[in-house]
Formats: C-alpha cells, sequence, structure tokens
C-alpha cells in the first residue's frame, strides 16, 4: 500500500449570527493506491492557510509513495525533515497527516484506532461543554448543556473589560463564575479559561476568589513565557488544578513543566502537538509524574474522534473538551460520533475500524473557503498592550 495523494479542505465556520467567522476547520485527506483513505484535522487558529501550503507543498511529497501504515517512521520523517520545527504550523500539520494515518492503520487492521494503541482502559470518555463567549446568553448556554447531559462546564473571557485591567477582570471572571455556581449547582463541575490574561499577582487573586467554586481546573491563569510564575501558584495553591499546554508543541515543549511539577492537568491539543502519535507519548510522560490529561480540543468532529480514540487508551485521563459548534458538528457528519449525555460510548465508538467518523464532503463545500479570524486584541488606559 502507498499514499498516492494528500488533499486538504479548508471549512469556515459562522458564528451563531452568522455575521463573522467562529472558526476555520482544516480537514485532512490521505488517499493510498488501495482505495483506502484517512481523515484527520488539523484546525488551527490565524495560521490556517499557512498549515495548509505546509501540508500541500512540504510535506505531501516527502510522502508519497510511502507505506501509509509505517505512522511511526512518517511522524519521525515529517518532524526530523525539517531544519525549522516545533512551530504551531509544523506541528498542525503533522498532526492532520497522523490522525488520518492512523484512520488507514485502523481501517485496514479492521479494528478501531484505541485497540491499535494497546486497548481501552474505560467504557465511556467523559467531556465537557466549552460554553459561547455571548455573555448576554451564557445563563441559557449552561441551561442548554446541562439539558444535554452534561455534568461539566467550562467558561471564562465573557466580558472584557475596557480599557483592560487585569484588576478589574478578576472581578468579572469571580462574578461570572458566581452565577454559574448558582445556575448549575454543586454537583456539576466547572473549569475557567482565564487565557494567560492576568499578570502573577493578579492570577493569585483570581484563584484565592474562585476558591469558593470548587473549580475542577483553572487553565493558563497567567502567562507561560517562563515556567517560575507558574510554580509559585501551584505552589501557593496545592490543592486546586493548575491547567496548561493547548499552547505547547510536542513532549520536548511539556518536559520541563512535568519535571518540575509546574501543572496539575496536562492540556495537549491532538492538533498541534504532533496528532495521536504524540498526544499518546505526552500521556505516558505526564503519567510518571501524576499528571492527568484533559485534551485541549475546541475544533471539528475528526479531532473529537481522534481525541476520543486516544483518551479511551490512556490511563491518566481525566476529562475531553468538546466545542458544540452546531449545526455544523453534526450536519458535516455522515456518521455521527456516539456522544450523548455528555460522554463518548467507547463499545459504540469501537464498532467502526479506523477513527470511526465519515465526513459529508458536499456539506463541506458549502461553507468551503477561508475567513480571517479577528485577532483579540486588548489596550490598556495608556494605549500600551498588556503583557499577557
Amino acid at each position: 500500500m502507498k499514499i498516492i495523494d494528500i488533499v486538504t479542505y479548508l471549512m469556515r465556520i459562522p458564528n451563531t449570527e452568522g455575521k463573522s467567522t467562529r472558526r476555520n476547520w482544516i480537514f485532512v485527506e490521505v488517499r493510498t493506491d488501495e482505495g483506502i483513505s484517512g481523515i484527520g484535522e488539523a484546525t488551527t487558529e490565524w495560521s490556517e492557510r499557512a498549515v495548509v501550503a505546509q501540508i500541500e507543498s512540504e510535506i505531501k511529497p516527502r510522502l508519497l509513495g510511502m507505506d501509509p501504515t509505517d505512522v511511526e517512521r512518517i511522524w519521525q520523517l515529517g518532524y526530523r525533515d525539517f531544519w525549522w520545527r516545533r512551530g504551531i504550523v509544523h506541528t498542525s500539520a503533522i498532526s492532520g497527516i497522523d490522525q488520518a494515518l492512523w484512520d488507514i492503520a485502523g481501517k485496514v487492521a479492521g479494528q478501531p484506532v484505541f485497540k491499535l494503541l494497546g486497548g481501552k482502559v474505560r467504557e465511556k470518555v467523559r467531556t465537557y461543554a466549552r460554553l459561547c463567549d455571548d455573555p448576554a446568553v451564557i445563563k441559557q448556554a449552561a441551561h442548554n448543556a446541562l439539558d444535554c447531559g452534561f455534568d461539566a462546564i467550562k467558561s471564562g473571557r465573557e466580558t472584557i473589560c475596557e480599557p483592560y485591567s487585569d484588576h478589574r477582570q478578576v472581578e468579572l471572571e469571580v462574578e461570572l463564575f458566581h452565577e454559574l455556581r448558582e445556575v448549575v449547582g454543586p454537583d456539576v463541575d466547572l473549569m475557567i479559561d482565564a487565557g494567560s490574561m492576568f499578570s502573577p499577582p493578579v492570577a493569585h487573586r483570581l484563584i484565592e476568589g474562585l476558591l469558593p467554586f470548587k473549580l475542577l481546573f483553572i487553565e493558563e491563569p497567567t502567562k507561560q513565557d517562563t515556567i517560575e510564575p507558574t510554580l509559585r501558584l501551584k505552589q501557593s495553591f496545592p490543592d486546586q488544578r493548575i491547567a496548561l499546554g493547548e499552547r505547547w508543541m510536542t513532549r520536548w515543549d511539556f518536559r520541563l513543566w512535568f519535571e518540575k511539577q509546574a501543572i496539575d492537568v496536562c492540556q495537549a491539543d491532538i492538533c498541534h502537538t504532533g496528532g495521536i502519535s504524540e498526544l499518546m507519548k505526552i500521556a505516558h510522560y505526564a503519567e510518571v509524574y501524576g499528571i492527568m490529561m484533559a485534551p485541549h480540543n475546541p475544533y471539528g468532529p475528526v479531532a473529537m474522534a481522534a481525541a476520543a480514540h486516544a483518551s479511551a487508551a490512556m490511563q491518566n485521563f481525566l476529562i475531553l473538551e468538546y466545542c458544540r459548534l452546531q449545526p455544523w458538528f453534526d450536519q458535516i457528519q455522515k456518521v455521527r460520533l456516539p456522544i450523548d449525555r455528555g460522554a463518548i460510548d467507547i463499545n459504540e465508538l469501537g464498532k467502526r475500524p479506523g477513527l470511526g467518523v465519515e465526513l459529508d464532503l458536499e456539506q463541506i463545500a458549502v461553507f468551503a473557503g477561508h475567513t480571517p479570524i479577528s485577532p483579540r486584541r486588548y489596550l490598556q488606559a495608556d494605549g500600551s498592550t498588556p503583557l499577557l
């Protein structure tokens, strides 16, 4: 079996009003000379065209003619055959192709991907609902998530104060989670995505203010250019899980943070860190240090399927992000993922070989193309950019 082509599909996802773009999904199809194809996802933000170009002009020519079931060999080539590597563009391109190769390997073997990863260690993969960013409908969105059966919700950054002040922003975040806890009750797990928006001292205030709401984890409370600020926070709040990792690429980026015990929860992203192959290596590495895995996953159905298979096979799994961008998430699947009441049934997932997801390319074509996503820009009272 040989790889004969690699095709990318770029799809823009409108926001709820349909007036702007919420996301641009990138799907990657690897085709073989035996008629078996695999699908992966390489979605990112603000670098979509660069990722597509990396796949089509740089990685594809290297892989044509190779055996697609030599997944590790191809990963090593895709990673090491480049002088400039470990950037978001390079590793996202590798991630999409790697997922597609595992899909092919599963189809060839007649097995779901999690079987090829060593088999399942759980019966269900718990997911959490990532709520929308509109403060006007946040309470209703929480109610909708509960009605769908979710028992875990993540929010944050719903109202950004202008001019930006992280002191004022702490007050807004604490107010938000006071309201959310009242809406969902005491038994639903809450998480905050703090988006690295706070200086280290103010991040300390943020965690203090959120302690009464018993959050499952606090994500990116402060910037990660250096390890020490986060390490100090973790030492100050040993009973509060701190989560990081969506912006890190490959196990080399995670190494120091694991060895210094600077985080409790690893949020490696299957679309950025190197695909299924690398996510599993990171998970095994994290397990050595007692660090849990909560894969960052705000993207489309292929990434969701790939992350679900990996999560089914990793011992130190905690919870998986599910960004419900409807109706597009369901509409573009010919065969939908078995997500019900906030969980993915592994036995149902295992009834189809490979990743178990099949896309409707005609539906994807309706929204084919790319619309730039507006940058997030915060200015302080004096007009300067904060140190975020």
